[in-house]
C-alpha cells in the first residue's frame, strides 16, 4: 500500500510541476493527433484572457506537421498555419472596403464563427501559389478593370488595396506569436528550424518574389530576419532614450504580452518646467514626431497622472507617446496622448493621395514612371528629416502593437485603457475586426479545427490527401512536364491540379520525402566546397549516402536521379575518406543499373532499408 500511495504522490508531484513549468510561460504549445498520420501544434497564451472571461488560455496559432505516420524527421513536413484569430469579413464589411475614400471601422466585427474560417492563412506545400494568384489579380486589373471607366477603376482598386492590407496585418499577426513561441525539444511544438522555416515564409509572403526561395534556403532567412529585428530594436531602443534624455523626458521601456523591450512609453514629469538648455531640440521633436510639450505645460498638466519609478526614483509623470521600436528607420509613434487625430491624419492623407494619382487619375507605373520616382525621391527626403513614410512597415508595426496590447495583463489598467482608447490611430481599413473579438472567434475556432482533427470524413483530411498526391505528382514529374501543369493549374484558376493515382501513394510520398531530405543535406555540404567529413559527423554523412543508395533505384524521376547523380559525383571528389568514396562509388552504380544488392564493393557498406 505505502508503494501505491508514494507512486500517486509522484504522479500529483509532476503533474503539479508541469503547471508550474506552463505558468512561468505566457506561450506554450499543445499537440493532438489527425488521423495517426499528423500532427495539430496549436500556441496558446497563457494568462491572456478573452473578453468572455472563460478562463481558457487564448489559442493564436495552429501548425499542421504532416508526419506521414512516422517518427522520422525525413517524413515531417509543415503543411498548414492557420491564425486562430483571423476573422473573414462579412458582406458588408467587403461592400465598404470598395468604397473609394472610406476609411472608417464600422463596428467591431462579430465572433461567430463558420467551417468556411477553417481555411489556413498559409499552405507551406505550395506558396508559390499566392505570388501567381497575385500576378494574376494584378493583370486583371491592368487589362481589364482600368481601362472600363474611373468609378470601376477607382473600387476595385480601393478593395484590392483594403485587402491586401488586411492580408499583411494578419500575416504579421501570426509572425509576432511565433516570434515570440518557444522552440520545443520534442514532438508537443515546433523547434528552432521549423520556427525558423514558418516565420521566413510569412515574412517572404510579403514580398513579390518571396514565395519562390528554396525550403532549404527557408530556415536561414527566417533566422536572418529574427537577428535584423533585434539589430533594429537595439538601434532604436538607445536612440529614442537618447531623444528622451536630451528633451527632459523620461524614457521607459514596456513588455507587451511577451513582447520584451519591443515598445516603450516617453513620459513628462510633472515637476520639470524647461528642457535641458545646451541643445537645438526642434531636430529631436521632430523625430519624436511630437509637438514640443513645454510651451503647453500647464495644459499638460490637467492630464491623468501615474507614478511611476524610474531610474531608482518615483515621480508624477504623464505620459506623451508610446513608440515601435520594430520600425526600420527610427522609433515609430503608435500613440499621441496630446493630439488623438495627428497620426490618424497622416494615414488618412497618405492614403487619400495614392487613391487619387492610382484610383481617380488612373497614373500607371509604366506609363508614368517619371510621377513614382519624384515620389520615391520625396519619400527619401522625408524620411531623413524624421518622418515615417513606408506605409507596409508602419501597418507592420501596428498590427503587432494592437494585438500584443489586447493580450497584456502587466500594464497599470487605467494606463492600458487609455491606450486601448488610442489605439486606433492607424485603422483605416473597413475590414479590420477588434481584437477583443478576434479572441472571442479564436476559442470557437480551435474547437472546430479539434473536431474537424477528430473525425474520419473532414474536410481537413481530403485536403490534405489532395496536397499529398499533389506533392508526389510535382515530384515524379520532370521539368517540362512541371512546367506544363502549373501553366494548367494557373490558367484554369486551380481548377487542374496533378495528383498521383494509386492507394500506395503514401509510400512513395515517404521514399520521396526521404530522398528530398538527405539531397538537401549533401548539397549543402556540397555547396560548402571543404572535405565533407571535416565540416560535419562521418557517420552522419555515410548514412546519408547509404540511404540514397537503397531508395534511389526506386525512384523513377529523371530529374531527381540526375540531381542525385551530380550531388555525388561532387561529394566524391571533395572528400578524401576511402570509405565515403566508395559508398558514393556505389550509389552511382546503382543509379546508373551497373549493381545489385549483393554486389556492393567492399568496404562501402550495405544501403540501409526504407525504416
Amino acid at each position: 500500500m505505502s508503494g501505491c500511495w508514494r507512486f500517486v504522490c509522484f504522479i500529483v508531484l509532476a503533474c503539479a510541476s508541469l503547471n508550474l513549468v506552463r505558468a512561468d510561460q505566457r506561450y506554450y504549445w499543445q499537440a493532438s493527433a489527425v488521423d495517426g498520420s499528423a500532427e495539430l501544434l496549436t500556441l496558446f497564451c497563457h494568462e491572456c484572457e478573452d473578453a468572455g472571461n472563460s478562463g481558457r488560455d487564448i489559442p493564436l496559432v495552429s501548425v499542421l506537421r504532416d508526419t506521414l505516420g512516422t517518427t522520422e524527421p525525413q517524413d515531417e513536413r509543415i503543411s498548414y498555419v492557420w491564425l486562430l484569430t483571423y476573422s473573414q469579413p462579412n458582406f458588408a464589411k467587403r461592400v465598404l472596403s470598395a468604397v473609394p475614400f472610406f476609411y472608417w471601422k464600422i463596428g467591431d466585427g462579430s465572433e461567430k464563427v463558420g467551417r468556411h474560417d477553417l481555411k489556413p492563412l498559409m499552405n507551406l506545400s505550395l506558396p508559390q501559389r499566392s505570388v501567381v494568384s497575385s500576378t494574376m489579380r494584378n493583370v486583371v486589373q491592368w487589362t481589364v478593370l482600368d481601362p472600363v471607366s474611373m468609378p470601376v477603376r477607382a473600387s476595385s482598386r480601393s478593395y484590392q488595396s483594403n485587402n491586401l492590407d488586411h492580408e499583411r496585418l494578419h500575416l504579421e499577426e501570426a509572425e509576432s506569436y511565433l516570434q515570440s513561441a518557444p522552440a520545443s525539444n520534442d514532438e508537443t511544438g515546433l523547434n528552432q528550424k521549423e520556427l525558423n522555416t514558418v516565420i521566413a515564409r510569412l515574412e517572404l509572403r510579403k514580398s513579390m518574389l518571396g514565395d519562390f526561395v528554396s525550403a532549404g534556403r527557408a530556415p536561414e532567412f527566417g533566422e536572418e530576419a529574427n537577428l535584423e529585428q533585434e539589430r533594429i530594436r537595439a538601434r532604436n531602443w538607445e536612440l529614442l532614450r537618447q531623444c528622451a534624455d536630451k528633451t527632459g523626458l523620461l524614457f521607459e521601456p514596456i513588455n507587451l504580452a511577451g513582447a520584451n523591450n519591443q515598445y516603450a512609453i516617453v513620459w513628462f514629469p510633472v515637476d520639470r518646467s524647461a528642457p535641458p538648455e545646451g541643445t537645438r531640440l526642434e531636430p529631436i521633436w521632430k523625430l519624436l514626431n511630437l509637438k514640443d510639450p513645454y510651451p503647453q505645460r500647464e495644459d499638460i498638466l490637467t492630464e491623468p497622472r501615474y507614478t511611476r519609478t524610474l531610474n531608482g526614483q518615483t515621480e508624477q509623470m504623464i505620459p506623451l507617446g508610446v513608440y515601435s521600436l520594430t520600425y526600420p528607420k527610427m522609433p515609430l509613434l503608435m500613440i499621441d496622448f496630446r493630439d488623438g487625430t495627428h497620426l490618424k491624419r497622416h494615414e488618412l492623407t497618405q492614403r487619400a493621395v495614392n487613391e487619387i494619382t492610382s484610383g481617380v487619375i488612373g497614373i500607371s507605373h509604366f506609363t508614368n514612371w517619371y510621377y513614382y520616382i519624384g515620389a520615391d525621391l520625396y519619400d527619401f527626403y522625408a524620411s531623413r528629416r524624421g518622418t515615417a513614410m513606408n506605409q507596409q512597415e508602419r501597418l507592420t508595426s501596428y498590427s503587432k502593437f494592437r494585438v500584443a496590447l489586447a493580450l497584456d495583463r502587466t500594464l497599470d489598467p487605467s494606463l492600458r485603457t487609455a491606450m486601448q482608447q488610442r489605439v486606433n490611430s492607424f485603422s483605416v481599413n473597413p475590414l479590420e475586426t477588434a481584437p477583443s473579438k478576434e479572441l472571442l472567434a479564436a476559442v470557437q475556432r480551435y474547437d472546430l479545427l479539434q473536431e474537424a482533427a477528430r473525425s474520419e470524413d473532414s474536410p481537413l483530411l481530403h485536403r490534405l490527401e489532395k496536397d499529398r498526391r499533389n506533392e508526389l505528382a510535382r515530384f515524379e514529374a520532370n521539368k517540362s512536364e512541371q512546367a506544363r501543369d502549373g501553366i494548367f493549374h494557373y490558367a484554369t484558376f486551380g481548377l487542374y491540379t496533378p495528383r498521383a493515382k494509386g492507394d500506395d501513394f503514401l509510400e512513395r510520398l515517404d521514399r520521396c520525402r526521404r530522398v528530398d531530405y538527405n539531397l538537401t543535406f549533401l548539397d549543402g555540404l556540397e555547396a560548402a566546397g571543404t572535405q565533407p567529413e571535416v565540416a560535419y559527423d562521418p557517420v552522419r554523412i555515410q548514412r546519408a549516402v547509404s540511404q540514397l543508395t537503397a531508395l534511389l533505384p526506386e525512384i523513377d524521376s529523371r530529374a531527381t536521379r540526375q540531381h542525385a547523380e551530380q550531388t555525388l559525383e561532387k561529394l566524391q571528389g571533395l572528400s578524401s575518406d576511402s570509405q565515403l568514396k566508395a559508398q558514393c562509388l556505389t550509389a552511382l552504380d546503382f543509379l546508373h543499373g551497373t549493381a545489385t544488392a549483393s554486389g556492393i564493393r567492399e568496404g562501402s557498406g550495405t544501403p540501409e532499408t526504407l525504416r
